[in-house]
């Protein structure tokens, strides 16, 4: 419990503006989502828009890869939506595509008809949860960020 309290205390009291912090929070679940390396990609791109680097890492830890499965079925879903894809289909050509390696999946046909859909699947639905993120971390930092100040304090 005491470590919970700590992380808020660290995540809630960065010295920065409220969009900074929701916007590096918000970067980072996006990019802990999406299949890759979710907390160098943070730190780099948080450094190039001058968002808060420790915010995006603890988004980006916080997300990292068990989100990835967790959001497949949807990205696959969205994804198979926007291509015209079945989504069991999609989900199936991954499973045995997947088994063959990564020289299969960079192939022309495979990249088209699985790779690509999944990949936009993955972004739409990563942007989606992190606007929603942003939206509510920047919600609090900027009403509550006083009254949590006081809290921790007592």
């Amino acid at each position: 419990m005491i470590k919970i309290k700590q992380f808020f205390r660290k995540f809630f009291l960065i010295n920065d503006t409220p969009h900074k912090v929701a916007a590096g929070a918000a970067l980072g679940i996006f990019l802990g989502i999406i299949p890759g390396e979710g907390v160098t990609a943070s730190i780099v791109v948080a450094l190039l828009f001058r968002l808060n680097r420790l915010a995006a890492i603890t988004g980006a830890l916080a997300t990292n890869m068990w989100t990835t499965f967790l959001v497949l079925p949807l990205a696959a879903w969205l994804g198979g939506k926007i291509f015209g894809i079945e989504y069991h289909d999609l989900i199936n050509d991954f499973k045995a595509t997947y088994e063959l390696g990564w020289k299969c999946l960079l192939s022309k046909v495979v990249f088209f008809d699985v790779a690509l859909p999944l990949a936009v699947g993955f972004i739409v639905v990563a942007g989606i949860i992190a606007l929603i993120f942003y939206f509510v971390i920047y919600y609090l930092l900027k009403n509550h960020k006083i009254e949590f100040s006081k809290n921790i304090k007592n």
